[in-house]
């Protein structure tokens, strides 16, 4: 769609070497802009598709992914890249939620299982990558920048005075789940989100 492509292009500047979009079913859209910097080939082009189940879009990096990718092996993971994006897909097939607690390295994902129909979210202990959402007349939305999701649903675009007064006081509000718009929140360092049968539920991993 369009519109979509329009938002996704505001996030260019983050990933210049690939643009990917796609329709999972009829209840998701994913879009990913890349960066490459592990496994340059475009098997590691994203959205991922994993054993025809699971959808990946990720953005940073696991530095410990090659002493993972070892384990999973012995597991059983049959890998068909050489870098970390599919390492992070099979560590959560194998260790559910919990394989965030594995990871060394900064990340911000969502994992999609297209047969629970459940979206995994998290974002790294500090908060290096980010993570921005919000639920908009029925929807979900989520990106790296607030500008992609405004670009693509407008009714978004409603500042919150009393955040941009408390920064403008103290500095301080990188660190807030609220950002500068209503409706538009950040998903916290160290917290995972999920949403399954229309329930969105964050938790404190770290």
């Amino acid at each position: 769609p369009s519109r979509f492509s329009h938002a996704l292009g505001k996030l260019h500047h983050r990933g210049p070497d690939n643009q990917g979009m796609q329709i999972v079913g009829d209840e998701l859209l994913l879009g990913h802009t890349r960066l490459s910097i592990i496994d340059l080939s475009d098997n590691n082009n994203q959205p991922l598709h994993v054993l025809d189940r699971y959808w990946l879009v990720y953005n940073g990096e696991i530095f410990n992914y090659l002493e993972l990718r070892e384990e999973l092996i012995g597991l059983g993971a049959n890998f068909q890249t050489s870098g970390d994006t599919e390492v992070l897909v099979y560590a959560y097939i194998y260790w559910g939620e919990e394989c965030v607690s594995r990871f060394n390295g900064m990340w911000s994902f969502a994992i999609y299982d297209t047969q629970e129909k459940r979206l995994f979210c998290s974002r790294d202990r500090f908060g290096v990558k980010p993570f921005n959402y919000a639920v908009y007349d029925g929807q979900f939305y989520f990106a790296s920048e607030i500008k992609a999701i405004i670009a693509y649903e407008p009714g978004l675009i409603e500042p919150d005075y009393n955040v941009i007064a408390n920064f403008c006081r103290t500095s301080v509000g990188a660190q807030h789940a609220q950002t500068w718009f209503k409706q538009i929140f950040r998903l916290q360092p160290g917290h995972n989100l999920t949403i399954c049968e229309g329930k969105i539920v964050t938790k404190r991993y770290w």
